[in-house]
């Protein structure tokens, strides 16, 4: 059944616009590159563009020592900054190397593994094939005959399963092509058991735990890919619910934005405005990296504290949850009733 969703999609426009994008993306990202350590440049006060022209290995330890001092010189002024200084004591205690080592291939993984750009071409293309997976059924009138089929529920099933195997496929696609790009370009990836701060530019001294750098990159590559699951999960839900594309297409839309919307009412109480801060959807799109591992203080439920990113991210998952659990229900009480 699966198989046979998967005929349908890529014999329609839809899916030459899949692939097309794709390939784009994929291609483009080959482009997008982040500064290395070992690489310095800057714009003057003409906003003349000053590349830095000493060795690599200069500029690089120079940066892992600003790194350094900056981790060193938290200051705790509250209960905030408290928590960030004993975890920047915890990064420095657990350090294996107290010099720069050559992290290059993670770095530009790194960069590319949660880039603002691939995250919106890669939503882009999970709405348009899961906001029509159901929709297109009714417009050509074929629901009628998939809902009098003894294998109603597999077809329906196999669609559900698709919204959950799509993004699989297509984001390990794409980082198999970026990670035998960066392999060519920069060699064989090393150091990977060193700290992960070594390959955080903006946001490392919020870093929660001592992460080497390969377990901040298995985390954040299950954060991204239930980020995609669970929005073609609600583009699948929004499909089986709606009689056209362009509900469909909204339902999914206001489903994305409506918690970034939600943040600006101010009289909201301060719990859910400070999981919704965080664990909007947009941001998490746009500023993935602001989400994963890092420290964005602690809330209060119920006598209990726990930290703000692990709360928000039992609800991504609770959410991802929910969704399949919506689509089971409109199968059984919606649509085969």
């Amino acid at each position: 059944m699966i198989n046979w969703e998967l005929k349908k999609i890529f014999k329609c426009r839809t899916g030459l616009i899949v692939l097309v994008l794709f390939v784009f993306l994929s291609g483009i990202m080959v482009f997008l590159n982040p500064t290395l350590e070992t690489e310095n440049s800057y714009r003057n006060d003409k906003y003349e563009l000053i590349v830095d022209t000493r060795p690599g290995n200069e500029i690089a330890q120079e940066k892992f020592d600003e790194k350094i001092k900056q981790i060193a010189n938290t200051n705790a002024n509250d209960d905030f900054m408290n928590k960030i200084g004993e975890i920047s004591r915890d990064n420095l205690k657990f350090m294996k190397y107290k010099e720069y080592k050559e992290v290059n291939f993670y770095k530009v993984i790194n960069y590319k593994a949660s880039h603002p750009f691939m995250s919106v071409i890669m939503v882009i293309i999970l709405v348009l094939i899961f906001s029509n997976i159901y929709v297109d059924e009714k417009i050509s009138g074929v629901d009628s005959i998939i809902l009098s089929s003894e294998n109603k529920l597999k077809v329906l099933y196999s669609k559900l399963g698709l919204a959950i195997i799509v993004p699989l496929i297509m984001y390990g696609g794409y980082l198999i092509i970026e990670f035998l790009v960066t392999l060519v370009k920069y060699g064989a990836p090393v150091n990977g058991g060193l700290e992960a701060f070594r390959i955080i530019d903006n946001g490392f001294i919020l870093l929660n735990g001592t992460y080497t750098i390969n377990e901040y990159l298995v985390l954040k590559i299950i954060t991204m890919l239930l980020i995609f699951i669970s929005i073609s999960v609600f583009s699948s839900f929004f499909s089986f619910i709606s009689n056209n594309s362009l509900a469909s297409i909204s339902g999914i839309l206001i489903f994305i934005g409506v918690g970034k919307v939600l943040t600006l009412i101010k009289f909201l109480p301060s719990l859910l405005l400070n999981i919704l801060s965080v664990g909007n959807y947009v941001d998490l799109i746009f500023y993935s990296d602001r989400f994963v591992g890092m420290y964005a203080g602690n809330v209060n439920i119920l006598g209990i504290s726990l930290e703000l990113i692990n709360l928000c991210n039992g609800i991504l998952i609770a959410t991802l949850l929910t969704g399949v659990i919506l689509c089971i229900v409109t199968f059984k009480k919606v649509l085969t009733r």
